[in-house]
């Protein structure tokens, strides 16, 4: 059934369309799954025997055992149906639930059974009944059935491989044990009376009391069969390897809670079948009361499940895990436009199913993903770009994409044809060189016509193109050597040197930006103080004298030195006449 479900599933996978990857993640796969598995295995259990020995009256706690039991022979087989949801962006991880059976076979032994106990006989005789068991085997076959809550996780690594795990817990809702036995019984008797008519208990782990009776096997070895045989045609309970009147039964356990953990490998046949294949381990424990009047057997034919004895049942089954898992469910669309993930080749954008769920912003019947300018209509021999000039070379390859031009040009035109496009042509009309942007030069001078002031004459850059005109002559030096000399302790401009400032004056008017400094000086008569504002007041005349003849107050400085730098010899009368002057500098 679980194979026909899987080739049905994957022929209906084949029918869908494909996209280009390899294999489609883990992410894109249906999110809801079906987990059909079969499980087999080793069962192996552990069992804890409650005390019931004393169950029986007046037990002799030292000639008394309720033996031991065992567990062996465990095999378990089964199945699980689980559905399961991944969620989250990956779908690596999920929960499932649903439902387990197994069936289970093993035996359970018991050795060394032996008690002895205070009974009564059909007589009312009280006497001390012994019943002995060796090796007693029930055959069970065990019933389980539970409901997994589990966690999980899945991981695709190619087109057909993969990796998933489940863990989790097992709420387990039924044990039951049905078995049946092998057992059989010795079932002995020692009476203790004095007089033959009343009896007592004789509750000695070794009984020695010489009023005893013994109907045992070792007592009666040469002839116990028979002897036993006649005591129990007289309703004594007594005899030898005695059987059950019913060899089969069964015994429950409460529900409980355990776990489950089952890695496997997953091979994918198609996007919405793999099978898995792994180990799985699960782990039940189960516990029950034992009653307080529980007696394996205490008369002849009875028997009571030694399972029954078990107060606590630990069941591990470790095996392999075979199966199928089937997604179904809606398919991942994290754009909404109605185009699964999983085949949508653009699962970012809202787009057309068409164009395999890609958008088509601008119209032009071109996918975004195929055009090269999605948001203008264009043309498909320019993958989606439009050529709004029609010079066959699309806009976005054009450096003028609306005028016409030439492809050595990008699409630019040269309307003077002097192989400069008209985009870099500072004279688009106007046939120039390359070194100057497309423009000429007329003259030759190293100077465009567009920036040469005088473009069909030769001349510097530093005068824009045009001839440099010869410089006009520099000004005439003014002669400032002749001395305006003073008598002593006067301010009064000789007559004999008028000529010479009236020269002065007019070669600075006609100089307006020439700077004279007028300096003042003094013989050695006097103090310094004296004829250092002497110096000055003499500098003065010569300026107001300067400044009458139309002489700029701006170009005339007056300094006045007194005494210093005589220009002759202050211990003459002629060199003290020298040093009363005033000295003309130009700046």
């Amino acid at each position: 059934m679980a194979a026909g479900i899987a080739l049905s599933a994957a022929a209906q996978d084949s029918q869908k369309p494909k996209d280009s990857r390899k294999y489609t993640p883990d992410s894109l796969l249906a999110p809801w799954c079906i987990d059909i598995n079969i499980l087999g295995g080793m069962l192996n259990q552990g069992l804890t025997t409650g005390n019931t020995l004393n169950n029986y009256p007046s037990v002799i706690s030292g000639a008394s055992n309720i033996g031991n039991v065992k567990f062996s022979n465990g095999s378990s087989f089964g199945g699980q149906l689980q559905l399961g949801y991944f969620f989250g962006n990956s779908r690596n991880w999920g929960v499932g639930a649903g439902f387990m059976y197994l069936s289970q076979h093993g035996d359970a032994t018991l050795d060394n059974y032996h008690v002895e106990f205070e009974s009564t006989d059909q007589n009312h005789h009280v006497y001390r009944q012994l019943i002995t068991g060796s090796n007693i085997k029930e055959s069970m076959n065990i019933s389980n059935m539970s409901i997994p809550l589990v966690a999980k996780f899945k991981k695709r690594f190619s087109q057909h491989w993969g990796f998933t795990a489940d863990a989790g817990l097992l709420i387990n809702i039924q044990e039951k044990y049905n078995y049946s036995t092998n057992a059989s019984f010795d079932y002995e008797a020692i009476y203790q009376s004095s007089d033959g008519s009343n009896f007592t208990y004789d509750a000695q782990p070794v009984p020695t009391s010489a009023n005893d009776e013994y109907w045992t096997k070792s007592f009666h070895a040469n002839d116990y069969a028979t002897y036993f045989a006649a005591q129990r045609a007289k309703g004594y309970n007594v005899g030898l390897g005695i059987t059950p009147n019913s060899t089969t039964g069964s015994a429950s356990y409460n529900a409980s809670v355990g776990f489950l953990v089952s890695p496997m490998m997953s091979y994918y046949i198609s996007d919405n079948v793999a099978l898995n294949f792994g180990l799985n381990y699960i782990y039940q424990p189960y516990k029950k009361s034992v009653a307080n009047d529980y007696q394996l057997t205490n008369k002849v034919g009875d028997y009571n499940s030694i399972m029954n004895s078990v107060s606590a049942v630990k069941s591990s089954t470790y095996g392999i895990n075979v199966g199928a898992r089937i997604f179904f469910g809606k398919l991942k669309d994290r754009d909404h436009d109605g185009v699964p993930d999983k085949y949508d080749q653009c699962p970012d954008v809202f787009g057309l199913a068409k164009f395999q769920g890609c958008p088509d912003r601008d119209g032009d019947g071109i996918p975004d993903k195929e055009d090269a300018c999605p948001d203008e209509p264009g043309l498909p021999q320019f993958h989606g770009c439009p050529d709004r000039d029609g010079d066959g070379i699309p806009d976005k390859e054009d450096a003028c994409p609306d005028v016409p031009g030439l492809a050595q040009f990008h699409g630019c035109p040269d309307r003077d044809g002097d192989g400069i496009p008209d985009k870099d042509d500072a004279c688009p009309d106007v046939k120039g060189l390359a070194q100057f942007h497309g423009c000429p030069d007329t003259d030759g001078d190293g100077i465009p016509d567009n920036e040469d002031n005088c473009p069909t004459e030769a001349g510097p850059a530093s005068n824009h193109g045009c001839p440099i005109p010869p410089p006009p002559p520099a000004p005439e030096k003014i002669d400032l050597s002749s001395p305006v000399l003073f008598d002593v302790n006067k301010t009064v401009i000789k007559k004999s040197s008028y000529e010479f400032l009236d020269k002065v004056a007019d070669k600075l008017k006609e100089n307006s930006s020439a700077i004279v400094y007028i300096d003042g000086y003094t013989d050695n008569t006097g103090s310094k103080a004296y004829n250092r504002k002497l110096s000055v007041k003499r500098a003065n005349v010569v300026k107001r004298f300067l400044a009458k003849k139309g002489v700029d107050a701006k170009q005339m400085k007056v300094r006045g030195y007194g005494m210093k730098d005589p220009a002759a010899s202050n211990k003459t009368r002629a060199g003290r006449a020298e040093n009363r002057r005033v000295q003309l500098k130009e700046d």
